[in-house]
């Protein structure tokens, strides 16, 4: 076999393994705009979690001054994640307490003010529940 042959072989083998154990996904991430109520919570629409991973919100925009809290459900209302409060942008990391029994079920984000806020808050943002 000639040393190109060989090459070629590794690299498409190497490949095809990829595929096969999952290595080349990628996560999907949904967006949401939002005005967050003071005194209830924002809740985005159902998402099915691929993984075994954490969810992430990567919050693209917040109100000036503000601060909110996030943290994932599943269909039930239960509290699946740890809750993030931030008030700030960028990648808010939301840990399940045990992910391997949520992957494949239905999750959904919950975005809510912190207790004492007494005004509505305007986020932007996508998330994966991973």
């Amino acid at each position: 076999m000639t040393i190109n042959r060989k090459v070629a072989t590794g690299l498409l083998s190497l490949g095809l393994f990829s595929i096969g154990t999952g290595i080349a996904t990628a996560a999907t991430y949904y967006d949401y705009d939002a005005r967050v109520p003071a005194i209830a919570d924002f809740e985005t629409t159902n998402k099915t979690k691929q993984t075994t991973g954490s969810a992430y919100n990567n919050v693209t925009y917040l109100a000036k001054g503000a601060s909110l809290v996030s943290w994932v459900e599943n269909t039930s209302g239960t509290n699946i994640t740890s809750k993030v409060t931030y008030s700030s942008t960028g990648k808010k990391t939301m840990d399940y307490k045990a992910a391997s029994t949520y992957k494949g079920k239905s999750v959904h984000l919950n975005i809510s003010t912190p207790f004492g806020e007494n005004e509505a808050v305007s986020t932007k943002g996508n998330w994966t529940p991973n």
